[in-house]
């Protein structure tokens, strides 16, 4: 079986571990410090604030805008869930814009309708570890006096013109789940360039608590957020490894690049094109019309587990009350159309092949022409 993810833990994690249980700092120890401290060295020395999963990330950065006096945040609808779930939680108005076709980012020509001010968000999202127009990000924040927010989940490890994701935004988060280029198990960390920023996320995570010893006092409504000693020796572990993870990785993308050309077909993001993309996830676009469930179903027969790539969040129940910028049509077609591929640090140049070839079985056993009328409505293929 030729899995869609799976982490390579190195075995020093066993030594720490060991240590963690002999002198019983199980959390709030020196592997915390560590990994944070490893980890802003590759986001061109940001502090970062370790914490227990991508999404409490969240939580405390909205939580953080909202104590500057943000109150709104323009969302590109293709991401994941629990980032609005999130900003809901917290009374923020959520807009939902579409997504460009090349990066999957958010449309940058359907955020100017939008009022100028430090009361908005801008949000973007370095899709399966595709940079985002970072420079161009950061141009348009200052010009309209928004916050950035980068949800650069996914993107530890890209970059953009030579500058990291989460490098550049006012607050960014990333993910540590098995799925991403670096995992903790569970884990996500607040990268904040903005002091005032960063010394809220460092409250917010623990309780809301101010202060030192005898002088502690519960100062806001805070979180449990904490990230254990366990979780951060495995990331201290797979650090280790992460150059060697990300030029397999970007190897491997450039292989299913490569075949992907015999499936003119398929839509893939322009944006893996780039040199910068860490190659988190290889999503591909379906023809319109194609049971994508069929397609899962007989690529699993093959040997080889794949899955949707993503969420419109407009589609989902829970969210089908929020504003829409537009049709959003980009975000829907990934999210009924689109269909992850494995790819992680184990896998060799040979098990692409192996995707790409029962990939290509499963759509001639569908009878798809080979290249149908709808891709033309979604440009910046780069196959």
């Amino acid at each position: 079986m030729i899995r869609l993810a799976h982490p390579k833990i190195p075995e020093s994690v066993h030594e720490r571990f060991r240590e963690i249980l002999e002198t019983g700092h199980l959390t709030g120890g020196r592997f915390v410090q560590l990994l944070e401290q490893a980890l802003s060295l590759r986001v061109s020395n940001a502090p970062v604030t370790l914490v227990s999963s991508g999404t409490t990330a969240a939580l405390i950065a909205f939580h953080s805008f909202q104590k500057q006096g943000a109150r709104k945040v323009l969302v590109p609808d293709f991401c994941y869930p629990s980032v609005v779930s999130s900003a809901l939680r917290l009374g923020y108005e959520v807009v939902l814009v579409d997504v460009e076709p090349e990066r999957l980012n958010i449309d940058l020509d359907q955020v100017m309708e939008h009022d100028k001010g430090r009361h908005t968000i801008l949000m973007s999202v370095d899709q399966f570890g595709i940079p985002g127009p970072n420079e161009q990000l950061r141009e348009l924040a200052s010009r309209q006096d928004w916050w950035w927010f980068e949800d650069a989940a996914c993107a530890l490890g890209s970059h953009e013109q030579s500058a990291p994701c989460a490098s550049r935004a006012d607050m960014s988060i990333l993910s540590f789940h098995p799925r991403k280029t670096l995992t903790t198990a569970e884990g996500g960390a607040v990268v904040a360039t903005q002091r005032v920023l960063h010394e809220a996320a460092v409250q917010l995570k623990n309780q809301g608590i101010g202060g030192v010893g005898t002088q502690r006092q519960f100062v806001d409504t805070g979180y449990n957020a904490r990230l254990s000693e366990f979780h951060a020796a495995i990331g201290l572990a797979q650090l280790e490894i992460f150059d060697d993870i990300l030029s397999q990785r970007r190897k491997l993308g450039a292989q299913y690049r490569n075949r992907l050309k015999e499936l003119p077909q398929l839509t893939v993001p322009a944006g893996y094109a780039d040199s910068g993309a860490n190659f988190q996830s290889f999503a591909v676009g379906l023809p319109r019309g194609v049971d994508r469930s069929l397609v899962v179903a007989k690529m699993l027969a093959q040997g080889v587990e794949t899955t949707m790539a993503g969420f419109a969040i407009h589609h989902q129940p829970v969210f089908s009350s929020l504003a829409c910028s537009g049709t959003n049509s980009v975000a829907s077609y990934w999210y009924q159309s689109g269909l992850a591929l494995p790819i992680h640090e184990r896998m060799e140049i040979e098990e692409v092949n192996q995707v790409v070839d029962a990939l290509k079985t499963t759509l001639e056993g569908l009878h798809l022409p080979k290249q149908p009328e709808e891709k033309q409505e979604l440009p910046g293929d780069a196959q």
